[in-house]
């Protein structure tokens, strides 16, 4: 009879933790939502459909392209070592919020015009915030218009993708 006392009470802990850590997870990313900084990327042309997950954009930022280049050209000359997974870069941004430049984080202060956002390498390529926008089946064609990727940045890298924007700057509405 204990034993079948503990084990609810366990599970119940189990329960009652997961639950804990579910909401603070989804409070920060609210908090992030409204008081990270907007950042915004240029994207690069990708194949935006995928028959097993529905309608989605792939996502590729031309800033992380030459990024990538240097990073295996990096980690080519020291094949022993094995490559970090993910990491931080330094971006430099301009008047209208839009990133001019990155590099890899070596850890010196940052300008006024910088921000750190945290990128990971995935099957191959390096991407920060996320390398997928998921929309409503039948609504591409809106999306086919998408020239920029407009994030929320916290002070520790992490970026949350707000919205795709057009060539104007404008948001792409769902």
């Amino acid at each position: 009879m204990k034993t079948s006392n503990l084990r609810k009470w366990l599970a119940l802990g189990v329960i009652v933790l997961a639950l804990v850590a579910v909401n603070i997870s989804i409070w920060q990313k609210e908090r992030l939502l409204k008081q990270g900084a907007v950042v915004i990327l240029d994207l690069a042309p990708v194949d935006p459909r995928s028959l097993m997950q529905g309608d989605y954009m792939a996502l590729n930022y031309a800033i992380t392209q030459p990024l990538q280049l240097a990073f295996y050209q990096q980690h080519q000359e020291s094949r022993f070592i094995p490559a970090p997974t993910s990491g931080t870069l330094i971006v430099d941004i301009d008047a209208q919020r839009r990133v001019t430049q990155a590099q890899f984080d070596q850890s010196a202060p940052l300008k006024a015009n910088q921000l750190r956002m945290k990128y990971h390498i995935n099957a191959g390529m390096l991407t920060v915030g996320t390398n997928a926008w998921f929309f409503q089946e039948g609504h591409s064609k809106r999306f086919d218009r998408a020239r920029y990727g407009s994030f929320r940045v916290a002070e520790d890298g992490t970026a949350l993708l707000t919205a795709l924007l057009d060539e104007n700057g404008q948001a792409i509405a769902p």
